[in-house]
C-alpha cells in the first residue's frame, strides 16, 4: 500500500509539471497566432509556479510575449502593458542568467537585436508625449541591449539622447553620467561640456560649473565658442562686466565676423560708462549685419540720451539768460534729431517693436514745431501704437 501511494504521488507530480510546461508552450504558440492576451495570461502563471519559474525557457518565452505586445499593431493587444519592452528585456536577462549552458543565448540575442529598434522608437514616442521617465528608460534599455548583443559597442547618439532626457527631467546625476560618457568617447564636441556645466549651475555649484567650462575650452580650443558664450552670459547675469568683456574679447578674437559679439560688447561698454567705445562696437556689428536690430536701436538710444542730458543742462541756465537757454535747447533738439535715423532704421528691421515706436513718437512730437515734416510721421506712429494697445 505504501508503494502504491508513492506511485500515485509521482504520477500527480509529473502531471503538474507537465501542466505548467504546457503553459509555456501555450504562451509561445499564442504569440505566433497573435493571441497575446492568452499568451500573457499563460506565461504569467508559468513564472509563478515552482516547477517552471526557474527554467530559462520560461523567461525567454515571457520576453517573447512582451516583445510581441510592444510590436503589436492591435491597440487592444498593445494596451496589455504600459512598459512591455522593459518587461521583455528584464525577462530575457533573467533567461540568460538561468541559461547556464548558453543553449538559448543566440536565440535571445536575435530577439533582443530585433527589439532594439522598437525600444528606440518607444523612447522617441514617450518623449513626444512628454513622458521623460519612460523615454529615458527606453534609451537605457537600448544601451543595455547593446551591452548584451554586442559587448563593447557604444551607440554615441543614444548615450547623448539619454543625457538630454535625464537633464530635461532634472535627473542631473544621470545626465552627468551620460554627458561624461560622451566626453570620454569625444562625442558632441564642446557642446557637451556646456551641457554638463549647466547641470552644476542648475544646482548652485558655480565652482564646478566654471571649472567644467574652462576644461571644455582646453579640450576643444578650436571649437569653444559655445563655452565662451556661456561664460559671457554668466558674467553678464552676475553683473561682472569686466570679466564678461574679457571673455567677449576672446570670443571676438576667435570669431571676428560675429555681429552678436560686438553688440554684446557695445551694450556692456555702455553699461560701464564708455559710450564712445560702445559706439564703435555697435557700428562694427552693423557693418557685419546691416539688418541687426539691437545695435541700430542702441545707437539711437545713445544719441537720444545725450540730447536729454543737454536739455537738462539747458534747464539749469538762469532765467535771466534767455538767449543762452534758447541756444542750448536748440542744440539739444538738434542732437535729438540725430537719433531719428537710427530709430527709423531699427523700426524698419523690426516693425512691431513698441519701444522703438514710443521713442520715435516722442522725438517726432518734440521736434515737429521745428521740423513740420514730422507732423505726419507723429500721427502715423501714434495710430500704430494705439492699434497695438487695442490688441
Amino acid at each position: 500500500m505504501k508503494r502504491f501511494g508513492l506511485m500515485l504521488t509521482l504520477v500527480a507530480f509529473s502531471a503538474t509539471a507537465m501542466a505548467q510546461g504546457a503553459k509555456v508552450t501555450s504562451a509561445s504558440s499564442n504569440v505566433k497566432y497573435g493571441q497575446l492576451d492568452k499568451a500573457k495570461e499563460a506565461i504569467e502563471e508559468a513564472i509563478l509556479h515552482e516547477k517552471t519559474k526557474g527554467q530559462a525557457k520560461t523567461w525567454m518565452v515571457r520576453g517573447d510575449v512582451y516583445k510581441a505586445i510592444a510590436e503589436s499593431k492591435n491597440p487592444d493587444m498593445k494596451a496589455l502593458s504600459e512598459t512591455p519592452t522593459r518587461i521583455a528585456l528584464d525577462s530575457y536577462k533573467k533567461a540568460l542568467e538561468l541559461d547556464t549552458k548558453g543553449s538559448l543565448r543566440k536565440q535571445i540575442n536575435n530577439q533582443l537585436s530585433l527589439m532594439s529598434f522598437t525600444v528606440v522608437n518607444a523612447a522617441y514616442e514617450f518623449n513626444d508625449k512628454k513622458d521623460l521617465v519612460n523615454s529615458l528608460d527606453c534609451f537605457e534599455q537600448s544601451l543595455s541591449i547593446d551591452s548584451i548583443t554586442t559587448p563593447g559597442k557604444i551607440d554615441s547618439a543614444i548615450v547623448y539622447n539619454a543625457g538630454l532626457i535625464a537633464d530635461q527631467s532634472k535627473n542631473y546625476e544621470k545626465a552627468r553620467f551620460y554627458y561624461n560618457r560622451c566626453i570620454d568617447i569625444r562625442y558632441g564636441g564642446s557642446q557637451v561640456f556646456g551641457l554638463l556645466a549647466i547641470t552644476y549651475r542648475n544646482q548652485g555649484d558655480t565652482a564646478t560649473y566654471m571649472a567644467t567650462l574652462e576644461r571644455g575650452m582646453k579640450v576643444y580650443p578650436e571649437d569653444c565658442s559655445p563655452l565662451l558664450v556661456e561664460l559671457i552670459n554668466h558674467y553678464i547675469s552676475q553683473n561682472q562686466s569686466d570679466l564678461a568683456l574679457e571673455y567677449l574679447a576672446k570670443a571676438i578674437e576667435r570669431e571676428s565676423n560675429n555681429a552678436s559679439f560686438y553688440q554684446a560688447q557695445g551694450a556692456l561698454l555702455d553699461k560701464i560708462g564708455k559710450p564712445d567705445e560702445a559706439k564703435v562696437s555697435y557700428e562694427k556689428a552693423i557693418e557685419i549685419n546691416p539688418e541687426f536690430f539691437d545695435p541700430w536701436l542702441n545707437l539711437g538710444v545713445q544719441v537720444y540720451n545725450k540730447a536729454v542730458e543737454m536739455a537738462k543742462a539747458a534747464n539749469d541756465i538762469p532765467t535771466n539768460k534767455p538767449k543762452e537757454y534758447d541756444a542750448a535747447i536748440d542744440a539739444a533738439y538738434d542732437q535729438m534729431n540725430k537719433a531719428i535715423p537710427y530709430f527709423e532704421k531699427a523700426l524698419s528691421v523690426k516693425p512691431d517693436d513698441t519701444y522703438t515706436m514710443q521713442a520715435l513718437k516722442e522725438c517726432y512730437y518734440k521736434l515737429r514745431s521745428k521740423h513740420p515734416e514730422y507732423n505726419d510721421k507723429y500721427n502715423d506712429i501714434k495710430a500704430k501704437l494705439d492699434a497695438a494697445d487695442q490688441k
